[in-house]
């Protein structure tokens, strides 16, 4: 400990230092400043008053006086302020008692995390006990605004920490016609360094109390696991009369079950011998119940995100009404994979409708992949890929089956050089076999089959590059380069009539196509030297099909449409530009040379970034390539073709004085009519924030208020009807 004043005396009889004018002293990282300190060396207490300041890790104490232990770190403070700089929270007390390193108590007390002598909301009550890192507790407690009383509380718990703690989330209430009064309250648990975990509440008061629990942990970067469980008996049901229409969905089957629940997961496990096992589950009750409780709290979205921040893969959409569940365990070297894998795809209506399930199941799959690979010497290359898989389906009909197939893949690669041009040629035979299980044992399906298909590739590809000199201030060198690439792709076909097709490894439908693709960038440099900073600002493909088998084929029942002979596939392009920072363009598209019209297209303009105000409009388009068909052929329209049009829109921008706004407008073109609107406005001081939203889909129309005080959290409360 080392002490520095104007003035120092030291009486070694009592063991006593005082310092006096602009006294310092340290120990260790806690530093005390005072007008005058004297220190009593046997108990290694320092009594300081006048301008008293005492920093330690993480706080900091003003006061007229303060008693203070240096190595236990406990002592009393008079009319002093307790600054915590990771939650910025202001504690003002006369009379204020530090328990320790963590910890203070105060019999009467001021909080807030507002800076400055007046602040815009503070908390006053008794009986405060607080610990950093923990939780805070004070009784008759007012929250103050402007120095005016606005609520009364007899108890008030709140957090003061930034690490993971125990303790409730803030909730979420919400009224909806078809749950009534939404009450959500999530709890919080921590079970170590490595895991923890999320129980919830949600009380409906016209359906029920729907519990949930979700439990996170990761022993190492390839042993983690996420899992989420939940259920509710509801006294609703959608039994097709009027009294159940409200709480079922159109275009969906009756659901008359009151059992729901969700159960879903992701786990890695990290095996002996460098394999790694991969399980992903998704287990659900119902059709609608995904779509019930898509938002909020351990719903759809929330899991989504979860899934794909913690685990890095995603689960099937909302919509889908077959589920993926998976079991893999691989073990991969640098040039060598090998998996065995099980898949169950879930078809919850037949489950839950109790009606026929002939959804194709793979139980097991066994893989074997060889990459390519050097060829000893000879400078051909190699790359061998097989497996097996037991294939079946609980229900068979006239025209299902299943059975076991297994397949071998070896490629052999010629790469070689000629002039300024690189040619990649390789070839392929796959081999397959079959042992199939049919409902009529008569069918020509039925039985042992074999088959050998063979498939030929080879590109033709060379790269053109300019560089050029520019004064521009954002660049000082800008190269141009332009890759061709030309493909023949040829692979015989297989009747599907007479040999299975179980996925994409026998769906062979024979090709025979001519590609010539064209990329192209401008990458920008600016500096010299070590550190130059370079950028693709502009980025774009153009590519197209030949496709040869469709020119040769002279059956109007084998044309691709059947209607009309189109060898010349979609012509694609994308291109991307960023010409400044803040300002960016993306699109993609196909156009159809026969309808001349375009098929797809994905078009985004977007300004800002950031933090700053930005702006976003989408415009998506599909084309069903047999409506245009139809309609040049004079056909009367089909009511299903797969055509859509739509418009998005979304803005955030600050509108000055601390207010900010955020919208969303999507509109289906298409029909003529709105898919959302959104728009939202938050208003933001520097230690409180209150905010309003509303939200109108084709399901819900909601209305949001929120009010947040920095650092204590907020509490959220909304209207919707569905």
């Amino acid at each position: 400990m080392n002490i520095t004043a104007d003035r120092l005396s030291h009486d070694s009889a009592k063991g006593v230092y005082t310092a006096e004018g602009d006294v310092l002293v340290t120990d260790g990282s806690v530093t005390l400043n005072a007008d005058r300190v004297i220190y009593h060396l046997e108990e290694g207490t320092a009594e300081a008053e006048g301008n008293v300041r005492l920093v330690s890790d993480g706080e900091e104490v003003t006061a007229e006086a303060v008693t203070y232990a240096m190595e236990s770190q406990e002592g009393t403070i008079s009319n002093g302020t307790v600054f915590i700089k990771s939650r910025n929270l202001w504690i003002h007390s006369d009379s204020l008692e530090k328990r320790g390193e963590n910890r203070y108590t105060a019999d009467r007390v001021r909080i807030t995390t507002c800076d400055g002598e007046n602040p815009d909301w503070a908390i006053t009550g008794r009986k405060l006990d607080l610990t950093i890192e923990g939780y805070g507790t004070a009784r008759h407690v007012m929250l103050e605004t402007a120095g005016v009383p606005v609520i009364y509380t007899p108890y008030l718990l709140f957090p003061v920490k930034i690490k993971r703690q125990t303790g409730l989330l803030p909730p979420t209430v919400s009224y909806s016609s078809r749950k009534g009064i939404d009450v959500i309250q999530p709890l919080f648990i921590t079970l170590g360094d490595s895991m923890d975990a999320t129980v919830t509440t949600n009380y409906m008061a016209d359906r029920g109390t729907r519990l949930g629990g979700e439990f996170r942990y990761m022993a190492s970067p390839r042993s983690k696991g996420i899992l989420f469980a939940e259920g509710f008996n509801d006294r609703k049901i959608d039994d097709g009369t009027a009294a159940g229409s409200d709480y079922g969905y159109s275009g969906s089957p009756d659901r008359t079950n009151t059992d729901r629940y969700w159960f879903r997961g992701k786990l890695d496990q990290s095996l002996p011998g460098g394999f790694n096992a991969k399980l992903d589950f998704d287990w659900v009750s119902d059709q609608d119940y995904l779509r019930e409780f898509k938002d909020g709290p351990g719903g759809y979205t929330s899991t989504q995100d979860g899934m794909e921040e913690f685990m890095g893969r995603s689960i099937d959409d909302h919509t889908d009404t077959v589920r993926t569940n998976s079991l893999s365990v691989v073990k991969s070297t640098n040039a060598f994979t090998a998996s065995l894998s099980g898949i169950w795809n879930d078809d919850v209506v037949a489950r839950s409708q109790e009606t026929d399930d002939n959804t194709l199941q793979q139980l097991p799959t066994l893989t074997v992949t060889q990459s390519r690979s050097a060829l000893g010497s000879s400078g051909l290359q190699y790359s061998m890929e097989g497996g097996a898989t037991k294939f079946y389906r609980q229900d068979l009909t006239t025209a299902t089956y299943d059975g076991e197939r297994s397949y071998v893949l070896p490629k052999v690669y010629m790469p070689f050089k000629v002039g300024a041009f690189s040619v990649d040629p390789r070839a392929g035979l796959r081999g397959l076999w079959w042992d199939t299980n049919t409902y009529d044992a008569t069918s020509p399906l039925a039985g042992t089959q074999t088959a050998a298909v063979p498939e030929f590739t080879t590109d033709l590809s060379t790269e053109f590059y300019r560089i050029f000199e520019t004064e521009a201030s954002w660049a000082d060198k800008v190269r141009h380069r332009i890759k061709p690439t030309l493909t023949y792709d040829w692979q015989d076909d297989l009747d599907d009539t007479l040999y299975p097709t179980f996925d994409t490894v026998d769906e062979l439908d024979g090709k025979n196509n001519v590609t010539l693709k064209l990329f192209s960038t401008l990458t920008s440099k600016k500096g010299e030297g070590d550190n130059p900073t370079y950028r693709d600002f502009v980025t774009g493909t153009l590519s197209q099909t030949w496709d040869i088998n469709e020119e040769r084929e002279a059956d109007q029942a084998e044309w691709r449409n059947g209607l009309t002979k189109e060898p010349l596939k979609p012509f694609y392009a994308d291109l991307t530009f960023y010409p400044v920072d803040g300002l960016s363009f993306k699109f993609d598209g196909t156009w159809s040379w026969y309808e001349s019209e375009i098929l797809t297209q994905n078009t985004s303009l977007t300004l800002g970034s950031g933090l700053g105000p930005k702006l976003t409009v989408s415009h998506r388009k599909t084309r069903d390539p047999l409506e245009s068909i139809h309609e040049s052929l004079g056909i009367t329209p089909s009511a299903s073709y797969d055509s859509s049009e739509n418009l998005v829109t979304t803005l955030n921008m600050g509108l000055g004085r601390g207010f900010y706004l955020d919208m969303e407008y999507e509109r289906d073109l298409l029909n003529g009519t709105d898919i959302t609107k959104k728009c939202g406005v938050t208003y933001k001081a520097s230690c409180w924030a209150v905010f309003t939203r509303f939200e109108d889909s084709t399901d819900d129309t909601k209305i949001t208020f929120g009010v947040e005080l920095t650092g204590l959290g907020g509490f959220d409360s909304s209207y919707s009807t569905d």
